[in-house]
C-alpha cells in the first residue's frame, strides 16, 4: 500500500536522487504490506523506493532513511531499562558499545531535558530553546540534527520534523515528545549511573526521521522554517549543510542557526571550517539570506557526568531570504 508517510509530506529516497536532463529526479517511498500499524502510523515496517527499489526500515515509528544502513549506530538498536543499561555500561570497557552509548545518551538527555527531569538539573539547552520559539506559527518546520528533541518542542509549527542520524537519540525523543514519562540512566561518575525521569508536554505534531543531514530525504522548498542548532561543527562540510538548509526552505522561509564553532579533527574537513560569525554571515549573504536577529553569546552547557560539564558561548542567528535571495537546486 502507498504510504501517506508519517510526516504528511513526501519523503524522498536519499539513494537515487540525482540530476538528469529532465532536471532533478526525486523518487518517493511506499509502505510494504505487513509490519505493525497503530491507526495511521507505521510503528514497524519497511519502506520501498518507487524509483530504485531500495528498502528502508521503520523502527519504533522512526523511518530510517540512510543511504547506507551500515551508518546506523549499533547502540540505536538496543532497548534497555536504565537499571539494565547501567549494569552493562558498568561492566566496561569505556569504549564498548553500551558504555559509550550510555555516556552519550546521558550527556544529551541531561543537557537538553534536565530542567524537566527528576532529579532536576540546570538545562544547558534552555537558552537556545527560547530563541527557537518564533512569535508567529508556521505551517511546516524542520530541525536538522535534532538529537533528543528539545528544540522540536520549541519550534512553533503545525508540523515539525526532526532529523538526526542517531537512532538511539530519536527513539528516546519520540517517547518524550509523545508525553510519556521517560526513565533513563543518568551518569554520576566513571561508569556509575542512577535513574532519572523526564516528563515533558506532549507534541503530537512532531515527526522524527533518521537520516543524514547532508542528504535529507525531502524535496526542495518544503519547509517554512528550517533550523540547525549546534550542528555546523558536527558535519564534515558546514557549507554543504547551509546549502541544504537554504534549498529546503520555502522562498519566503526563515532560517535559525546556532554554533559554538567547536571544530574537531576527524569531523569537520579543514578547508570547510568557518572561522567565526563574520564567515557565517558572509556565507548566508551569498545564499541570499537577510539577518533578522543575532546574538554573539548564548550559553549552552553539556553535562558529561556528576562532576564535569563543558560550557559554550554559542553564536545564534535568525534570518530570512533577502530581496535578492534565490532558490537553488540541491
Amino acid at each position: 500500500m502507498r504510504v501517506d508517510l508519517p510526516t504528511a509530506l513526501p519523503l524522498i529516497c536519499p539513494a537515487c536522487r540525482r540530476h538528469s536532463d529532465r532536471g532533478l529526479d526525486l523518487s518517493s517511498l511506499e509502505l510494504l504490506p505487513g509490519g505493525y500499524l497503530s491507526g495511521d502510523e507505521a510503528l514497524e515496517g519497511t519502506l520501498r523506493c518507487l524509483g530504485c527499489g531500495r528498502l528502508y526500515p521503520i523502527i519504533d515509528g522512526v523511518p530510517v532513511l540512510l543511504r547506507d544502513l551500515a551508518q546506523i549506530e549499533a547502540f540505536g538498536l538496543v532497548s534497555l531499562e536504565p537499571e539494565a543499561l547501567a549494569l552493562f555500561a558498568g561492566a566496561g570497557p569505556d569504549g564498548s558499545m553500551l558504555a559509550h552509548g550510555a555516556e552519550q545518551l546521558s550527556t544529551y538527555l541531561d543537557s537538553s531535558w534536565g530542567d524537566l527531569a527528576d532529579p532536576k538539573l540546570p538545562c544547558g539547552f534552555a537558552a537556545l530553546a527560547a530563541r527557537l520559539a518564533a512569535p508567529e506559527r508556521a505551517a511546516t518546520a524542520l530541525e536538522l540534527g535534532c538529537g533528543v528533541g528539545r528544540g522540536l518542542l520549541s519550534l512553533r509549527a503545525d508540523l515539525v520534523v526532526g532529523v538526526d542520524q542517531s537512532l538511539a537519540a530519536l527513539r528516546v525523543a519520540r517517547r518524550i515528545l509523545r508525553g510519556e514519562p521517560v526513565r533513563y540512566a543518568r551518569r554520576g561518575s566513571g561508569r556509575k549511573y542512577s535513574g532519572a525521569i523526564i516528563t515533558a508536554p506532549a507534541a503530537p505534531h512532531v515527526q522524527l526521521i533518521c537520516a543524514d543531514a547532508l542528504n535529507p530525504p525531502f524535496a526542495p522548498a518544503t519547509f517554512e522554517r528550517v533550523a540547525a542548532m549546534n550542528l555546523l561543527d558536527n558535519v564534515r562540510s558546514p557549507r554543504a549543510l547551509l546549502h541544504h538548509l537554504h534549498q529546503l526552505a520555502a522562498p519566503d522561509g526563515e532560517l535559525l542557526l546556532a554554533t559554538p564553532y567547536a571544530w574537531r579533527d576527524g569531523i569537520v574537513e579543514e578547508g570547510e571550517r568557518l572561522d567565526g560569525p563574520d564567515a557565517l554571515r558572509a556565507e548566508l549573504a551569498q545564499l541570499g539570506w537577510t539577518e533578522l536577529a543575532e546574538e554573539q553569546r548564548v550559553p549552552w552547557t553539556l553535562r558529561r557526568d556528576g562532576r564535569s560539564s563543558t560550557g559554550y558561548d554559542v553564536h545564534f542567528v535568525r534570518a530570512r531570504r533577502g530581496p535578492g535571495g534565490t532558490h537553488s537546486q540541491p
